[in-house]
């Protein structure tokens, strides 16, 4: 065998060897952390300021916001929604339901329906029901990045 030939071969069982191993598993998502999440999003609702709101949603977020009817995928049109859902000053998001889907450790599924009420804007006062998509970055942060709302139907 020539110099050469031993090269491509040692480089060869290097490449295979990193391969190899395996990065060790991400650390398992609780429902417990996920709910944790769910609670810190309800409350950056409630705080009725805009930037708070945006921050918990990732730059890339794709969203159907409940008050606006077209898909929401930029991040300029999305704000936009959000400061008008900030304007809203809604006081409280009470949970009427929720449930917590993992999907793997980093990411998760909520969906739910809440009653918000305004008392400085009683007309934004009514149920919503939203899932968020959660998904953890590459530097460990979660945020949303995909969000679906809708006022909740009248019952006939």
């Amino acid at each position: 065998m020539n110099r050469l030939a031993i090269a491509a071969l040692a480089a060869t069982c290097v490449m295979v060897t990193a391969c190899a191993k395996q990065a060790p598993p991400a650390a398992a998502l609780t429902e417990a952390d996920a709910a944790k999440l769910a609670d810190a999003m309800v409350a950056g609702w409630e705080s009725k300021d805009a930037a708070t709101i945006k921050a918990l949603y990732a730059p890339g977020v794709v969203a159907f916001d409940y008050a606006n009817g077209p898909l929401e995928a930029d991040r300029e049109t999305f704000d936009k929604a959000q400061d008008v859902f900030a304007a809203a000053q809604i006081d409280k998001e009470e949970q009427i339901s929720r449930k917590i889907q993992i999907l793997d450790a980093d990411t998760f599924v909520v969906s739910g329906v809440w009653n918000g009420t305004s008392a400085a804007h009683p007309e934004a006062n009514g149920q919503v029901r939203c899932t968020d998509v959660f998904q953890k970055d590459a530097a460990g942060a979660w945020s949303i990045i995909n969000e679906h709302c809708s006022v909740m139907p009248k019952a006939n």
